[in-house]
């Protein structure tokens, strides 16, 4: 599965700013919040100004983002300036807003009344069409400031604490601590990992934010073996985001031990403008985060740990080399039996025309558009073409598919056979091609 988060360790130029976080607002001794978990990525609602916005859950962020606003709805943002910023990508200077003192709210009882937000209205940046659901921006690492913060990926929860005696409870014993440290904002873990027999000590930024499980910096020490391809890992804040995708032969935390874990090495050139701490390896994400249920304590530099039910899953990647988005909606006419019960009958986003002994069911459907194709993929050597729409995989119209169900088709046992029906300037096409594993 291509990254479909943008990583947001960016430097933000001409100004300084300070967050006292998210306040207690409550009567509860805790605050659980759903999430919906897309592509290795949390989102969850919330408010800005009395605006509802969903917001990428980002531990690696600060401050948050906005890229783009509701739709049929406004937002208004105080104290606003512009400024210049860089981030991942190959090039190095945008521009953006940054607006300070809003009133954010998670529900009722989380709030935060001196909310600084970076807005970058950059359709690049917009990835509600890479992952199939709206998303907004991102909230970083003020959501984590002053409570407690558990993330069950199971249950797809969010549990804030109160107090922190939570941590003494008994059913702790089952966790198991790890320091980590918080530099300019952002945490850090230190894992040892094992690379081509060779066991190196790494530290990692830990980021809810990236889709990937892991990326790391290539450097004298540490380089990717000779098992990889090339691949568009994502896009920042510079643009594209370049770099190589293989495998680790184990990834190592404390008695916790993953074997064979994807890895992803950006190219230099994404992020040679960014200011890395000193000693830094790389980032942690969804990918391996997930396979855990983790509560994080900012406050005391500290994370708990226990293996949930994801642990043992493998780590699959998109062997077609395709990667497919959302490319608006449209109509698509089904041919239903009359049924006198419901003549005339009108749904939201359905149109039901009544013609004789055949009613005409028009809806709105998605459209499904190849974003980006792999070199030398399964894909590209079959002709398809970035802008191809997708009609059917296998025969199934995919109108009714989820962007993630969708890319479990292509995720699919190596050597399966795919079919592909494609439109391209108007005219249909049908390939088909093999599934070729890689690494």
């Amino acid at each position: 599965m291509r990254m479909v988060c943008f990583l947001w360790f960016f430097f933000v130029a001409v100004f300084s700013y300070g967050q006292k976080g998210f306040q207690w607002e409550s009567k509860k001794d805790k605050i659980v919040i759903p999430f919906t978990f897309v592509d290795n990525l949390i989102i969850i609602p919330m408010e800005i100004n009395n605006t509802k916005l969903n917001m990428l859950l980002d531990s690696g962020s600060e401050p948050s983002v906005l890229f783009s606003f509701p739709e049929n709805d406004s937002i208004q943002l105080f104290n606003t300036r512009k400024i210049k910023i860089s981030g991942l990508g190959n090039e190095e200077i945008a521009e953006g807003v940054f607006s300070e003192n809003n009133v954010a709210k998670i529900g009722e009882d989380y709030v935060h009344k001196g909310f600084n937000v970076l807005i970058i209205l950059d359709e690049n940046l917009n990835f509600s069409s890479r992952i199939g659901i709206p998303v907004n921006g991102i909230l970083g690492y003020s959501f984590f400031t002053n409570h407690v913060v558990k993330i069950d990926y199971v249950r797809k929860k969010i549990t804030l604490y109160k107090d922190k005696k939570v941590l003494e409870s008994n059913k702790m014993k089952s966790f198991t601590r790890f320091p980590i440290s918080i530099v300019k904002d952002r945490p850090y873990l230190d894992v040892k990992t094992k690379l081509d027999q060779k066991e190196h000590h790494l530290k990692l930024l830990i980021d809810t934010g990236l889709g990937d499980g892991l990326w790391l910096f290539e450097n004298d020490s540490i380089k990717a073996n000779n098992k990889y391809f090339n691949d568009v890992l994502g896009e920042g804040i510079g643009g594209t985001v370049f770099g190589k995708k293989s495998r680790l032969d184990e990834i190592q935390f404390s008695k916790f031990k993953l074997i064979s874990p994807l890895v992803s090495y950006p190219d230099t050139a994404s992020y040679k403008q960014l200011r890395l701490i000193n000693k830094r390896n790389g980032s942690i994400g969804g990918g391996i985060l997930k396979r855990f249920t983790i509560f994080f304590d900012f406050q005391d530099s500290q994370v708990f740990l226990k293996e949930n039910n994801l642990f043992g899953e493998p780590f699959n990647y998109n062997m077609s080399g395709l990667e497919i988005h959302h490319a608006g909606v449209q109509w698509v006419k089904d041919d239903l039996e009359r049924d006198p019960s419901t003549k005339n009958l009108i749904n939201v986003n359905d149109i039901v025309f009544d013609n004789s002994n055949l009613r005409y069911k028009f809806t709105l459907k998605p459209i499904f558009e190849i974003a980006t194709i792999r070199q030398d993929s399964p894909a590209e050597k079959a002709g398809l073409l970035v802008g191809d729409i997708v009609l059917k995989i296998d025969g199934r119209n995919i109108s009714n598919f989820s962007k993630q169900r969708i890319d479990q088709l292509l995720q699919a046992e190596d050597g399966k056979s795919i079919s592909i029906e494609i439109e391209r300037k108007g005219v249909k096409k049908k390939v088909e091609f093999q599934l070729k594993k890689i690494l």
